[in-house]
């Protein structure tokens, strides 16, 4: 049952918000053990309206794989993109010429999910080792200019804080990504020095804005040798932390089309779980969330 991502402010006035998470495949025991894999997205979209696809950061889509997509989601399902990871300087080794064919392959495997009008934008995730350089502005204007030729929106985030280093640097940086008509993407993250960016709750683009949440596990978040990334994102929001959010993000979202709430926290059910939270919270829950079990529990089934 389709989310119609309405949020009714109850004061006369409506918000035009989605709540999803990002990628659909890593929550395992939210899926019914009936569910094939290759109809996880169909059962996903019974309950969220828009996904952002994070295998993309890794390699090109198959052929075919937009197509499948597409056809087990509704017609008003969105869809963000992050970045192939060599566009955002995340591969070493890669000469101007080899990241522009990347970047030219993976914009042009858009088409499918562009010409049905499904596609929410694409994400920009610049490592934590990109600071504030007059080479790193003019790497994200012609990364941004590239996706805007192809008619691709186009969102940045920051993991360096010299980005948001003071209030005065805040105002710099989203008035420069206001200007090159790129997305700022709100974050809710842990406090770790260099290696993280604070919440900062504004809009650089006119129609559209959208938070990720990341989880606020502190102690795992830059830790080396992780096993695995959930390891850094092993965190369950309380319904009192999301709650504390909504006073700031109600403004923001008053003044654009529509806003996005993505939850990054892929570990266990966290995301899924507080997904339907954002929905309670937000008075949009349809019916009742689905049973979710933890994975060790999984597991041990």
């Amino acid at each position: 049952m389709l989310q119609d991502f309405v949020y009714d402010e109850g004061k006369g006035g409506v918000v035009m918000i989605r709540v999803g998470t990002c990628a659909f495949q890593d929550h395992d025991s939210f899926y019914p053990r009936t569910i094939p894999q290759k109809e996880q997205l169909r059962y996903y979209a019974k309950y969220f309206s828009v996904v952002e696809i994070d295998s993309t950061f890794y390699g090109l889509l198959r052929e075919g794989t937009w197509e499948r997509w597409l056809g087990l989601v509704p017609s008003n399902f969105l869809f963000h993109v992050k970045a192939h990871g060599a566009m955002t300087l995340h591969v070493r080794g890669l000469d101007k010429g080899e990241r522009r064919e990347i970047a030219n392959q993976f914009l042009d495997g858009l088409a499918p999910v562009m010409e049905r009008g499904q596609l929410g934008c694409v994400l920009l995730q610049f490592p934590p080792w990109f600071h504030v350089s007059k080479v790193n502005v003019v790497t994200v204007e012609r990364i941004v200019a590239m996706c805007q030729a192809h008619g691709v929106p186009t969102a940045v985030e920051f993991r360096e804080r010299s980005w948001f280093a003071s209030g005065e640097r805040s105002e710099l940086t989203l008035g420069w990504l206001k200007r090159i008509g790129a997305i700022h993407v709100i974050c809710d993250e842990p406090d770790a020095g260099n290696v993280s960016v604070p919440f900062v709750p504004a809009l650089t683009h006119p129609s559209f804005g959208m938070l990720r949440m990341h989880g606020r596990n502190r102690e795992m978040w830059d830790r080396p040798g992780l096993k695995s990334s959930k390891e850094r994102f092993d965190y369950r929001y309380s319904m009192e932390e999301l709650a504390a959010i909504l006073p700031a993000i109600e403004p923001v979202a008053k003044q654009v089309d529509e806003f996005h709430i993505l939850m990054n926290n892929n570990s266990n059910n966290d995301a899924i779980w507080n997904g339907f939270d954002w929905l309670e919270l937000l008075h949009m829950a349809k019916g009742p969330r689905p049973d979710l079990i933890s994975s060790e529990q999984m597991r041990l089934l």
